[in-house]
């Protein structure tokens, strides 16, 4: 099966097969990581590299899927290849909560009053935020 990506305007992919049926996928958000977390945990440290089941990857597209698809129907290639999409252009952007958390600090000058609002924000949205935050906070000069 060969699929295209197209990068939609509004943080969300469509994956296309050769038939043009398409699934659309939304960007992580911080509300995500959470579970993100728990389905990746040990993969940092080495011990789980590559090593996804197939229940956890078929949760992840159902958690970011735009459509309510029931995955296990497809063939176990198909969700593989899927998948394979969805890390290229979306996890790739995936970021441990806890690091998530000390970003979103650092954004909102030392507080967690709009943690809740962020966490609606999707992800490559918030990296480039971090990058703004981060570029304006260079160019301040030092004070010495």
């Amino acid at each position: 099966m060969s699929l295209s990506t197209r990068i939609n305007h509004n943080y969300t992919i469509s994956v296309i097969d050769s038939k043009n049926s398409e699934l659309s996928f939304r960007d992580l958000k911080g509300s995500d990581l959470e579970f993100i977390d728990f389905v990746l945990k040990g993969e940092e440290d080495g011990s789980k590299e590559n090593e996804l089941t197939l229940d956890q990857i078929v949760d992840i597209l159902s958690i970011l899927c735009v459509k309510n698809v029931d995955f296990k129907s497809l063939p176990r290639r198909t969700i593989y290849e899927i998948f394979s999409e969805i890390k290229k252009h979306i996890l790739c952007n995936y970021i441990p909560k806890y690091d998530w958390l000390k970003q979103c600090y650092s954004i909102q000058n030392g507080s967690f009053a709009e943690v809740s609002a962020m966490e609606e924000v999707p992800m490559s949205k918030f990296i480039a935020m971090i990058q703004i935050h981060n570029a304006a906070v260079e160019a301040v000069p030092s004070p010495i």
